[in-house]
């Protein structure tokens, strides 16, 4: 009777170590699968920040539509039409890069869906060529609005025409503006001479 005890404690043991045995190996497996899903090995994290920081630290905020969208490896660009933007003067057309996952703090973007759009944020590893404009999604989860981006940038500034080459930068109209003041002020005062002279004519002795 002793051994028959002993035997089926055994098997009991035997059964025990087998099952937490099959557990284990799942568990493994569920972790593995885990740290190698590209959501948890890649989450994008963002630090939580006010709106007027947002603001301050964006390059610029562009109210448009997306009207197109392109991929290019990790990379997504949508050409926006821009109504107005903040900050600083755009063309009417501008190039978003952004990344194609959101899990690298890439903005999914709906054609067709106006919005506002804060720019010049990093594109999560994707790097906007010249002329282009990079968006993250850790500035554009804040929810902001028009009223923000005039209060903390200041009024809205029309787009340029896109066939303009570049807006004409204020240092080259002071330029011009002292030129002319240089060149105006001697012939107003000379011109005023010349007008006493001839009013006021000088006897000859």
């Amino acid at each position: 009777m002793s051994d028959y005890r002993v035997v089926m404690g055994a098997m009991r043991t035997g059964r025990t170590h087998g099952i937490l045995s099959r557990a284990a190996v799942v568990v493994a497996v569920v972790v593995v699968a885990l740290m190698m899903s590209p959501g948890s090995a890649c989450a994008c994290t963002c630090v939580p920040r006010e709106p007027a920081t947002v603001v301050k630290d964006s390059s610029a905020l562009v109210f448009g539509t997306p009207v197109s969208v392109s991929e290019d490896g990790t990379a997504r660009r949508y050409r926006v039409d821009v109504r107005q933007s903040y900050k600083q003067r755009v063309p009417q057309t501008i190039t978003v890069v952004t990344s194609s996952s959101s899990a690298a703090c890439g903005v999914p973007l709906e054609v067709g869906e106006e919005r506002l759009l804060v720019l010049g944020g990093s594109a999560g590893g994707s790097a906007p060529s010249e002329g282009e404009w990079g968006a993250s999604l850790c500035d554009n989860t804040t929810n902001l609005s028009l009223g923000d981006a005039a209060l903390y940038a200041g009024p809205a500034i029309e787009p340029y025409a896109d066939s303009d080459d570049r807006e004409p930068r204020p240092i080259v109209v002071g330029v011009f503006v002292a030129i002319a003041a240089l060149v105006a002020v001697p012939g107003a005062i000379m011109w005023r001479r010349v007008r006493q002279r001839r009013a006021h004519p000088q006897s000859d002795d």
